[in-house]
């Protein structure tokens, strides 16, 4: 299983805003630390929605907080072994029928998440990948991926 950090949520949170933001590191560390399960940890989509949820609900950052939750979502499930189909025309109807409670962040990942096999490289490798997908300018932070 591979997790995001409170830096890499940092770091997606920069770039998909395109500059530092302040936030709250009680809040960011909550929601960063809500991925991991107790016991057995290998329900990647439980994990993902867990993490999902708290990013959204505990708003860590000034701005950008529901991309950074949907980004970071979407890159630990990719480092994991799952993909999402989610295009970009349909991102601001996604976060704003989970922020009315219309589904639930496990009722979205369950319906979308499809197995992949094959490695997701590094984490700024799959979040250029996601940011490029969803149509997200690519900001300061991404601009030296290729």
């Amino acid at each position: 299983m591979r997790y995001l950090t409170v830096q890499d949520v940092i770091w997606i949170n920069t770039a998909v805003a395109g500059r530092p933001q302040h936030y709250d590191f009680d809040r960011l560390e909550n929601a960063v630390y809500s991925q991991y399960a107790y016991g057995d940890s290998r329900d990647a989509l439980r994990q993902a929605a867990r993490m999902f949820r708290q990013l959204l609900q505990d708003k860590p950052f000034s701005e950008g907080n529901e991309l950074t939750a949907l980004v970071a979502t979407l890159a630990f499930l990719r480092l994991n072994g799952y993909a999402l189909q989610v295009n970009a025309d349909e991102v601001q109807e996604i976060l704003e029928q989970i922020s009315r409670g219309q589904t639930s962040p496990k009722e979205f990942i369950q319906q979308r998440a499809q197995p992949v096999e094959a490695d997701a490289g590094s984490l700024r490798y799959v979040v250029a990948q996601i940011c490029a997908s969803l149509h997200l300018p690519m900001k300061a932070a991404l601009a030296e991926v290729h």
